[in-house]
């Protein structure tokens, strides 16, 4: 039961996230979309707790270490889009040290699995745990800067928006469609370069939204 809630619960992620991505920013559909995915991704987190505890073993180091990044990434992006006219609130003195736990964890752990004699052969790349951690790290900056800044405005609100959430959307995406989630694809699909498609979309979709709030800013009567 827990297994099926958890599938059910990637999915509308996957979903909810593609659909808030790929619409108008500001408008309705992106809004309610967008609660929906940072709803379903903040019930992946309990979730997740509630299997490793009926099934031991169940979930790895690195697939906790992905969900807290995304439960980050998600939170400091939907508290951007919020109150962007308020000062500094206690979210913004918590996320950096979040994220800097998220970052040595990560390092830590990416060493110990460097360094592990009996590491699975068919196990996820040891660079993720690195790469979880860089990420964590460079948002863990921009946090500590939007402190000294007393908060951020204008387009650099609107783009630490979009880039976090699309970054908490790609790395649902891929583990759908090339990680753990594939399981539920057809096998004939499993380990093509096909699969590699959904996710190469986001990232692509998420830089054009970000070059677009740019231009916006440069060229404010730009359509």
């Amino acid at each position: 039961m827990i297994s099926f809630f958890h599938a059910l619960a990637g999915t509308v992620v996957v979903s909810a996230g593609v659909l808030a991505l790929s619409s108008r920013k500001g408008f309705a559909l992106h809004k309610h979309a967008g609660r929906v995915f940072v709803g379903a991704t903040l019930l992946m987190g309990p979730t997740l707790a509630v299997q490793a505890w009926l099934e031991p073993g169940s979930i790895s180091v690195l697939g906790g270490l992905f969900v807290a990044l995304a439960l980050y990434l998600v939170v400091t992006a939907w508290a951007s889009a919020r109150d962007p006219e308020r000062g500094p609130r206690v979210l913004n003195y918590v996320a950096p040290i979040v994220a800097l736990l998220i970052s040595v964890s990560g390092f830590f752990w990416g060493l110990d699995a460097v360094n592990s004699a009996t590491a699975p052969i068919n196990g996820p790349p040891n660079e993720a745990y690195f790469f979880f951690a860089t990420v964590a790290f460079l948002a863990m900056v921009l946090d500590i800067n939007q402190l000294r800044l007393g908060g951020i405005r204008g387009m650099h609100r609107r783009i630490r928006h979009i880039w976090r959430m699309s970054f908490a959307l790609f790395f649902a995406t891929s583990t759908l469609f090339t990680g753990p989630g594939a399981v539920i694809l057809p096998e004939a699909l499993r380990g093509t370069s096909v699969l590699l498609i959904p996710q190469s979309l986001v990232a692509i979709v998420a830089m054009y939204w970000i070059y677009k709030e740019s231009i916006r800013a440069l060229w404010p009567n730009r359509k």
